[in-house]
């Protein structure tokens, strides 16, 4: 096939996908947003079924493809280093927080930093396994197709111009990539100066380099559109679509009698300022005044990331909610699918999100939600969620008490979980559509 062949369409137009930063997982203990984002596309893509696909890996010659076979071991490593085919009763991390959450009154347990700590074998062996997985692919470099598509749906690394001068050399290779979010330009306040710069530097060479782009809401699609418009970028391919959710939370529901004994809610996310953390926390002392010992349990399940003094200072040294609020980092999808089922509800508080996946996992999940009534969260719509002001704190405590008060959800036969909205089997073929034209 030469350069002038015409374009292939639909499934006969080969699709490289970009898995540099799921490769990198091995170092991350578990997936965060953008991560699960990374693996439904690689189960997707990397599937032993596809036809006319590839993986692009960072090697010791720069990006090159590699067949699917061999990214598809690598993909699996991850999966496995995350825990993400084990049972939650496997899960360290969630024995702890459910220890926590079942602990009898008259012996309450002190919050848990539960992020994982590995010793320096641990970390020897994951090492090993990850340079043995990555250099097994190194002899499988494969050529990529005339007219073929890029795709990188992590961002990552798009703030280096190096890493794609490949391209400059294969103008046919058409270059497609998921904008997750501009929140670092649109709200700065919340981010580290470093990031504010590194996203501005991802979005001059999305600009200079895409061909489609492909967005979670209607939101993030007019601000990336009027941002492109500032750097001389007038138009652009654009696929919107709200993502899918791992394939763990479209399951039945895991009901689990010590867990649903205590009501409890949970907060996903990085704890930073920007998720409204503090927000929480100080809802939870005033919970605690009121009700002491009968005061209903918060899970917050993240890791920590930045400019959060003030949060962590809640979490380590606040004696009002130390034997009421557990930290949880480091849990697996099965396990926070888990603590998502016998939830009362999933707190969803933030100042700005992109998209908010903790609420589209908790609505296939069908949980209720109390989230922020922000335009990216309401493109989610659904009966099984109360908006709230993200300012409005004596409107979330009232929320709060009335789901801890009323009967859980699953005594009430609730079943209203828009799975089809949430599906990989509903996203991917709209997904194979819009490539199919760009």
């Amino acid at each position: 096939m030469t350069e002038s062949a015409p374009r292939p369409t639909g499934v006969d137009r080969e699709i490289v996908l970009d898995i540099f930063h799921l490769s990198l997982g091995f170092w991350r203990e578990t997936p965060a947003g953008v991560d699960r984002v990374d693996a439904s596309f690689a189960a997707h893509f990397l599937s032993a079924g596809a036809r006319n696909r590839k993986a692009l890996l960072f090697t010791p010659l720069g990006p090159r493809a590699v067949p699917i076979a061999d990214a598809r071991h690598i993909f699996d490593g991850v999966q496995s280093h995350w825990r993400e085919t084990q049972r939650p009763e496997e899960d360290e991390a969630f024995v702890r927080v459910r220890e926590a959450l079942i602990a009898p009154p008259a012996q309450p347990q002190r919050p848990r930093k539960a992020a994982i700590s590995r010793g320096l074998t641990d970390v020897l062996r994951v090492s090993v396994r990850a340079a043995l997985l990555h250099a097994g692919t190194w002899p499988q470099i494969a050529a990529i197709g005339t007219n073929a598509v890029y795709l990188n749906v992590s961002q990552y690394p798009l703030s280096r111009p190096s890493y794609f001068r490949w391209l400059r050399g294969r103008p046919d290779v058409k270059p497609v990539f998921m904008i997750h979010d501009l929140l670092p330009i649109e709200y700065p306040e919340f981010f580290h100066q470093d990031s504010v710069e590194r996203h501005a530097r991802r979005l001059k060479v999305f600009a200079e380099i895409a061909a489609g782009a492909i967005v979670s809401t209607p939101a993030v699609a007019e601000a990336l559109l009027g941002y492109l418009k500032g750097l001389g970028r007038r138009t652009l391919p654009l696929l919107i679509r709200p993502l899918p959710v791992s394939r763990v939370f479209h399951g039945p529901r895991e009901h689990d009698e010590g867990l649903a004994a205590q009501p409890y809610f949970i907060i996903c996310g990085t704890i930073e300022p920007r998720k409204n953390h503090l927000l929480v926390l100080n809802l939870w002392r005033e919970l605690a005044r009121l009700f002491g010992p009968a005061t209903p349990k918060l899970i917050v399940a993240g890791a920590r990331g930045w400019e959060n003094e003030n949060i962590v200072d809640m979490l380590e040294r606040c004696p009002a909610i130390r034997d009421h609020v557990i930290e949880a980092a480091g849990l697996s999808t099965p396990s926070l699918k888990r603590l998502i089922d016998n939830a009362r509800a999933v707190l969803m508080p933030s100042f700005a999100e992109g998209y908010g996946l903790p609420v589209a996992e908790a609505l296939t999940a069908g949980t209720p939600v109390l989230a922020s009534n922000l335009p990216s969260l309401r493109a989610m719509d659904g009966s099984a969620i109360t908006w709230l002001d993200p300012v409005d704190g004596l409107g979330w405590l009232a929320a709060i008490r009335g789901l801890s008060d009323a009967p859980a959800h699953w005594d009430q036969g609730r079943r209203d979980r828009p799975l089809a909205a949430f599906s990989s089997e509903t996203y991917f073929p709209q997904v194979e559509s819009f490539l199919s034209t760009i």
